[in-house]
Formats: structure tokens, sequence, C-alpha cells
């Protein structure tokens, strides 16, 4: 019986990549049957398909992320604000690990007794189009590519913010402004992001980086006219609080087969109304470096306390099993078909087929 249960809490490390990456074949190959219909479907029929395939997905996600890995969820700050209003935002926070996406969708589930996961777009890194088969269909859902180097290329990131202005409908688009994660892992990174600091007159962080300007100054002319407010969401992990792991956030693999010790996710919003941020790029860029220098103090409160201010919620409860088990179940029996099914087979090859053509597709349209 031992070896049993040790032998199921391994298989735990590859459940999120396992079950979420094969879970893109079946997921892309209703994607692009929606396609094929799409011309010939209404308009607000063919969002609403694509709504509940993308939240059946997202809700995948929290299944392993909240379901599997048993972790602790504590809310703090204007947490009220989010989950009464259904609005089209920019979400800001700082970025420490390959899990704050996941994070980012579990305050999307608690937006309302329904869920918001639709909703939820994300800026992400140009090299990501090349993921076969999600890269392709980000980009048909809203989500916007940019270049970390080079030349900035404007005419797909300004289509992707024309396709959210006329989306008829409330979003949130994310975006890590440090552009890439905060770890001691790369000490050279922290110890640029201090000197930039030094050099530019700013206070030094601690336990963020100095955030890049571009995105968000972009997004906040461009998408100004159907926005409704700000979230500054700032997120702590318990594991980086264990000896020997001081400022390691977990990766994937650690957040949902780790160690219960530490097994805590703490998750700080703070909502300001568009009226109150700044019209003019430099004085969006000083709110930014203000909101910067306002996480890193919460951060630091955090590393002292264990906390931070602000209580909303201590071990908030789970997204609801009904709302995930379903989404678990379809992809596993989508994923089981192929054994039984040999058209099913065969549409999976089709579509592991198109991948390349797919980012292709991308390309040729400009649209990275």
């Amino acid at each position: 019986m031992l070896t049993v249960i040790l032998a199921a809490d391994k298989l735990r490390v590859w459940v999120p990549t396992t079950l979420l990456s094969a879970s893109m074949v079946p997921f892309a190959t209703v994607s692009l049957c929606f396609g094929a219909v799409s011309w010939i479907l209404p308009k607000k029929l063919w969002t609403w398909l694509d709504n509940k395939l993308y939240s059946t997905y997202m809700r995948l996600t929290l299944f392993v992320f909240e379901g599997v890995s048993e972790v602790e969820i504590h809310l703090y700050g204007d947490v009220a604000e989010l989950k009464h209003r259904k609005e089209s935002v920019v979400v800001i926070s700082n970025h420490q690990s390959n899990v704050d996406w996941a994070v980012i969708n579990m305050l999307a589930a608690r937006q309302s007794p329904d869920g918001f996961e639709y909703g939820l777009r994300f800026v992400v890194k140009y090299a990501i189009h090349f993921v076969p088969l999600f890269g392709w269909y980000i980009f048909q859902h809203g989500y916007i590519y940019v270049r970390r180097f080079g030349a900035f290329v404007p005419d797909p990131v300004l289509r992707q913010f024309e396709h959210l202005r006329t989306l008829g409908e409330p979003f949130w688009l994310h975006i890590f402004p440090e552009g890439t994660r905060f770890t001691h892992k790369k000490p050279s990174i922290i110890a640029n992001s201090k000197a930039h600091a030094k050099k530019a007159g700013l206070p030094v962080p601690e336990f963020t980086l100095v955030p890049r300007m571009g995105a968000v100054t972009l997004t906040m002319k461009e998408l100004r006219p159907v926005l409704d407010a700000v979230y500054d969401v700032t997120i702590a992990y318990g594991q980086t609080r264990l000896p020997k792991r001081v400022g390691l956030a977990p990766n994937m693999f650690e957040f949902v087969s780790g160690l219960p010790d530490g097994k805590q996710v703490h998750i700080h919003i703070k909502r300001f109304p568009i009226s109150e941020i700044p019209s003019e790029k430099e004085a969006v860029k000083h709110w930014l470096q203000n909101r910067f220098v306002a996480k890193d103090e919460l951060m630091r409160q955090f590393y002292e306390t264990g906390c931070f201010p602000e209580v909303y919620e201590k071990r908030a409860a789970k997204t609801s099993f009904c709302r995930t088990i379903v989404p678990f179940l379809a992809f596993t029996g989508g994923l089981v078909l192929p054994i039984f099914s040999q058209r099913v087979r065969r549409a999976y090859l089709i579509t592991l087929a198109t991948s390349p053509a797919l980012i292709l597709w991308l390309h040729i349209r400009k649209c990275v």
C-alpha cells in the first residue's frame, strides 16, 4: 500500500504538463472545427462557443493548480470590488514563477459566481507563438505577442488592441511589467535591475524588478476608452519563506506536487478606477514606478510576517469542484477516445499535422 501511495504522489509531478499539454490536441481540434463553420455563424454565437471552449480549458487548469495541488489561497485588499464588478480591466502583477498566470486565472474564476475565465487574456512573449497549436489558438482569443528583443513591431499589437476595443464584452488583459521573472536563480537580472534603478534615481527594489514601461503605456493609450479600471495584483508564495528557499518561487511541478509546508499563495489586489490613472505617457510611467515601489514594500511585509496587510479572506474556498471536474472528465475522455475510435485518432493526427501551417499562417497574416 505504501508503494502505491508513493507512486501516486510521484505521478502528481507530471499532472500539470502532461494533462495540460496533451489536452491542447482535442482542444485545438474542436477549435478548428468551430473555425471551419465560423463564416456561417452569427458573430455572437461564434464568440459564445469560443468563450465556452476557452473557459473549459482554463477550468481544467484550475482543477490542476487548485484541486490537485491542494494549495491554500489567501486574499487581501479590494477583493470585494473584484468579485462584484464584471468590467474591462488591465491587470498588472509581479512575476516570480511560471505559475503566476494560473494564479491570475484563480482570481478570474472568483470574479462572479459563474467565473470570468473566458474574459482573461495575457500579453505574452513572442516565442510562445511557436508552441504547437497553443500559440495559434491564443492569438485567436485575443492574446498579444510582444518581442523582448529587436525592434518593436507595432502592427500586430495594434490589431489585437482593436480586436479588444470592438469585442463588445468585458475582458481582463494581464501584463507582467517586469518583463521577466524575479528569481535568485538569475542574480544578474536582479543586479541589472538594481543598477538601472540607481542610475535612474529610483528607489532600489529588493523583491521585484524595475518595471518596463512600454507595454503598459501603450496599452493604456490604446484601450483607455473601453477600460473601467486597473487591478494591481501582488503575488507571494509560502514556499519562498522556507529555509533554503528564500526568494525562490515554486515552478509548476513544485506548486502541484511539492511538500505541504508553505503550500500557500497570497494575493493582494488594489483596484484603481480608470479615472484615477493619468492619461499622459510620462505620468503613466511615474504611476507604474510608484506601484512597484508599493509592491516591493508589500513583498517586504510578506517576508517579515508571512502575510499581506488588508486581509479579506484566509484559506479562501476553492473553486467549485463541479466547475472543474466536468472539464477534467471531458478532456480526459477526449484523450482516451483515440484508443477506441479511428475517426477521432485521424482527426487528432490531422490537427497535429496542421500545426506548422498554423504557425506559418500567423506569419503570413503578420499576426506576430
